[in-house]
């Protein structure tokens, strides 16, 4: 008897090891929404300054409960426009969340904004050269 829970613990305490090991820092994708912009553009005269990106993420323990505020989709838009002070609005807008899964101490949310931000082309200058 002593040595069938031997064997048992000798199996059974591996698999666990295993099994847990491999949740440690997966990432699971779900939701992606896409979007056309975020105001409405009524001219086509614009011009795209290029494509940026933004993030916040929060932390919950265990999975369940919250240790920072949750993401925010506006954050990661504001973002994006601080890197383009010529940036009118953003165009082309992907927004994906996803959790990371932290063995045993608990899940990351990210949520990461992609999109295209666009402005006047009138307002955009070429940088001025000084000669001497």
């Amino acid at each position: 008897m002593r040595e069938m829970k031997v064997i048992n613990l000798k199996f059974v305490l591996p698999l666990l090891v295993l099994t847990s090991v491999g949740c440690l820092g997966s990432s699971v994708k779900k939701d992606i929404t896409l979007h056309d912009g975020a105001t409405l553009v009524k001219t086509s005269e614009y011009q795209i300054l290029g494509k940026g990106t933004g993030e916040d993420s929060a932390f919950f323990l265990l999975g369940m409960f919250p240790v920072t505020n949750p993401p925010n989709t506006e954050l990661a838009l504001s973002q994006i426009m601080e890197k383009f002070p010529n940036g009118k609005t953003l165009i082309n807008i992907k927004v994906q969340r996803e959790d990371r899964a932290y063995f045993p101490l608990g899940l990351v949310s990210v949520v990461r904004v992609t999109a295209d931000v666009i402005g006047d082309p009138a307002e955009v200058k070429e940088p001025e050269i000084r000669r001497k």
